[in-house]
Formats: C-alpha cells, sequence, structure tokens
C-alpha cells in the first residue's frame, strides 16, 4: 500500500508522524501488528466462552 505524499512537500511532518508512516510502510510490521491483533482478539474469545457467566453478570448490572 503505497503511502501519499502530501502536495506541500515543504510541510512540517512531526517526527512521529514520519517514525509511523516508515512503519506502515514495513511490510514485516504489519504482518507482525496483525498477528498480534489476532493473538489477542482469539485470546480474548475464547475467554468468553470459558467463562460466559461472567460476562453477562457484568451487562446485568
Amino acid at each position: 500500500m503505497p503511502i501519499r505524499k502530501n502536495l506541500d512537500s515543504n510541510a512540517s511532518v512531526p517526527p512521529r508522524i514520519k517514525e509511523l508512516q516508515k512503519k506502515i510502510a514495513d511490510e514485516s510490521y504489519i504482518m507482525n501488528a496483525v498477528d498480534r491483533i489476532a493473538t489477542v482478539v482469539s485470546r480474548q474469545l475464547i475467554e468468553r466462552q470459558s467463562f460466559p457467566c461472567r460476562h453477562t453478570e457484568m451487562i446485568i448490572q
């Protein structure tokens, strides 16, 4: 996915934005981020299936 360049190349871009642009341009960074998100979501889904009453009680209260 190409990064869209600003039309005004003289505009000052904060260092944090530059850092994030480099990261999202790195395919391995994106793949690792997707894997991490999938791991966290999967773990949360498994926990909900293991303890369904806990979440139901929280909603009722």
